[in-house]
């Protein structure tokens, strides 16, 4: 069900603006989600110099086969920048500042593809490889917290609602874009 906001008038009695929906609670739980995980993963990042975006390359470096990124693609070659720029969604700025700092503290290293010599390809160093399984038994823990009490029927159904979701908001582009138009001019 579609809901159109009304035009608010702040000088009359109405109390509620937006109507309730189970829809949008679900979305905007997801966003809080997401902004509470952030926040959790700067803390506990924070504590290996790393930011959650530089920890999320190294777990992309990784081959993390949890990534939504490995099941929506297959890659048989170390990653490319640009691979991690489009499954991040940053900008391509931003993810060589990241990657700047990963190859600063030796976490990762850089090199030729050898079939395209144009081509940088990016691999976790040893140093990068241990962080990683040090910092697994934590991240884990967290995960294991957050879906306790969940069977595996739930998590399979909530998994499978997030990657629908997600493939529509990839796939479905200007469907999303075509709902902009619905906006009234303020």
């Amino acid at each position: 069900m579609l809901y159109i906001a009304r035009q608010f008038d702040p000088l009359s009695n109405e109390k509620e603006m937006i109507e309730s929906s189970i829809e949008e609670s679900i979305v905007l739980s997801i966003f809080d989600l997401s902004n509470q995980l952030k926040k959790i993963g700067d803390d506990v990042y924070q504590k290996v110099g790393l930011t959650t975006q530089q920890w999320l390359i190294l777990l992309h470096l990784a081959n993390n086969p949890n990534l939504p990124f490995f099941k929506r693609e297959e890659h048989s070659k170390d990653l490319m920048a640009s691979e991690l720029a489009d499954s991040l969604n940053v900008s391509r700025a931003n993810i060589t500042n990241l990657i700047n700092v990963l190859l600063d503290k030796g976490l990762i290293r850089q090199y030729e593809d050898k079939d395209d010599r144009r081509k940088k390809r990016l691999k976790l160093t040893k140093k990068g490889i241990t962080l990683v399984n040090n910092t697994q038994p934590s991240r884990l823990g967290v995960i294991n917290y957050l879906t306790e009490g969940f069977n595996d029927a739930e998590k399979k159904t909530f998994l499978r609602f997030l990657e629908t979701c997600m493939n529509k908001l990839i796939n479905e582009d200007d469907k999303i874009k075509s709902f902009h138009k619905l906006l009234v001019d303020i």
